[in-house]
């Protein structure tokens, strides 16, 4: 893989990251663990061919593993978003 293309990829993790901490109002840490998080789910949304087996290389001549990453980042962001903002009983 092209040092370009994984470059790229990890751009689309932590933009998604940042935009979903400014959107679900991050502070401090919850700032950086979200753009950490959409950097993980850009780089296991844009390898899933090569997780699940369905293939052995990653073809970067198409844009399909970007939007794969753009993806991958979104969901994995969405999932801790969901999970965190769960507070225990009689927290304020």
């Amino acid at each position: 893989m092209p040092i370009e293309n994984l470059v790229l990829m990890l751009l689309i993790g932590i933009v998604i990251g940042a935009v979903a901490g400014v959107v679900l109002r991050g502070h401090g840490m919850i700032f950086v663990v979200n753009m950490v998080l959409g950097t993980v789910g850009a780089s296991l949304g844009a390898f899933f061919p090569v997780i699940i087996g369905s293939t052995l290389t990653l073809n970067v001549d198409e844009v399909d593993y970007l939007l794969r990453a753009l993806f991958g980042a979104f969901l994995l962001v969405l999932l801790a978003g969901l999970f965190r903002s769960a507070k225990p009983r009689g927290a304020q």
